[in-house]
């Protein structure tokens, strides 16, 4: 990787960053009563001119969805390197994988949940996933920059087909839906480890891995939320992270502060120690450590401040606009649901500005 080939998209990129929402601007938003006033109020940002092609307040996730949309294709004519943006892909890549399978498995048509941030050849994947003569033409009209369905050139989109085939398979074993959210889940941070290992940063690869770690501590803490059974935590548990699984399932039947003890020589223990507690419910414990897990991507993506130029430049970006996105997100549906602002405040992630 020459980090010279980022030298103008970094400046780019930082240009943008002044326009990224502070803590402040989110907490002034917060201090908002209603939907249209938080919209009114973003009427002086990037949001502006989805704001004013908005039929109805209520409507705001359209708003959201077009911003993250607009950032990838600002990032991606900057980055010159696929590479960068399809490893923030991956997920949107995976939740229309997951859908497609969930369409095949109960033959139905989900046209209306499909991310068109993800960037895979869906009709031809479904075609290689179905043994019946199935009807795609929804998919090949499916308007997403740079789809091109039905392309059978296009073998980078087999490795999804292979995804695919290994969670229906798991599926018709057990005939249990949760088992294709658990096998693409683990498809998921295996491709982003091969993602990571191409773009060729040490210090991605490493986040990726701790990554793994919490949402691993993750499950296991649902798992014990639901009292399941400890194969459950075992066919649940993803593999590349730098904690075996086999040592989170022999953690499995201790409290919360053991297990945060035990972990205590781990990369990711910070994170354990600021959101997990025994004295909260296991429902708490995990939502605090979702915002943790957010958190730590933030964090990561905090090196790049100390750099001139470089990839994790653009990434920043990426990270820094999900994040400003998901915090909107919560506040929005907070003024929708009349929520109290403290609580709203509480949820709200990290930023970078």
């Amino acid at each position: 990787m020459n980090r010279d080939n980022y030298i103008g998209g970094s400046i780019s990129t930082r240009i943008r960053e002044n326009n990224l929402l502070t803590r402040n601007d989110l907490e002034r938003l917060n201090d908002y009563d209603s939907v249209g006033e938080v919209l009114g109020a973003l009427n002086d940002s990037s949001y502006r001119e989805s704001i004013q092609e908005l039929g109805r307040p209520e409507e705001y996730e359209k708003i959201l969805d077009q911003e993250l949309k607009n950032s990838y294709e600002l990032i991606e004519q900057t980055a010159g390197d696929d590479n960068i943006l399809q490893y923030f892909r991956e997920r949107y890549n995976f939740h229309n994988l997951k859908v497609l399978v969930r369409e095949i498995v109960q033959n139905e048509s989900y046209a209306n949940l499909y991310s068109d941030i993800g960037n895979i050849d869906l009709a031809y994947i479904k075609r290689h996933l179905s043994t019946d003569n199935i009807e795609v033409g929804f998919l090949e009209g499916l308007d997403i920059d740079g789809y091109k369905p039905l392309n059978k050139s296009v073998n980078s989109n087999d490795i999804y087909v292979d995804y695919g085939k290994t969670a229906l398979a798991k599926f018709r074993d057990t005939n249990n839906p949760k088992d294709i959210d658990i096998s693409l889940d683990k498809s998921y941070y295996e491709k982003l480890l091969k993602d990571a290992k191409e773009i060729d940063l040490e210090e991605l690869t490493k986040y990726t891995k701790e990554r793994i770690d919490l949402i691993n501590i993750k499950t296991l803490l649902r798992i014990k939320a639901q009292g399941s059974q400890a194969s459950d935590l075992k066919d649940a548990l993803i593999d590349g992270g730098f904690i075996e699984p086999e040592r989170l399932v022999e953690l499995a039947p201790a409290d919360v502060n053991h297990i945060v003890v035990k972990l205590s020589n781990e990369n990711i223990n910070k994170y354990l120690v600021r959101s997990l507690d025994e004295d909260k419910t296991l429902d708490q414990n995990l939502l605090d450590l979702e915002k943790a897990i957010d958190d730590h991507q933030m964090d990561y993506s905090r090196l790049a401040k100390s750099m001139t130029y470089g990839p994790e430049v653009l990434m920043n970006y990426i990270i820094s606009k999900e994040a400003e996105i998901k915090n909107l997100r919560i506040i929005l549906v907070s003024k929708l649901n009349s929520l109290p602002k403290e609580f709203t405040l509480e949820r709200l992630r990290e930023t970078y500005a």
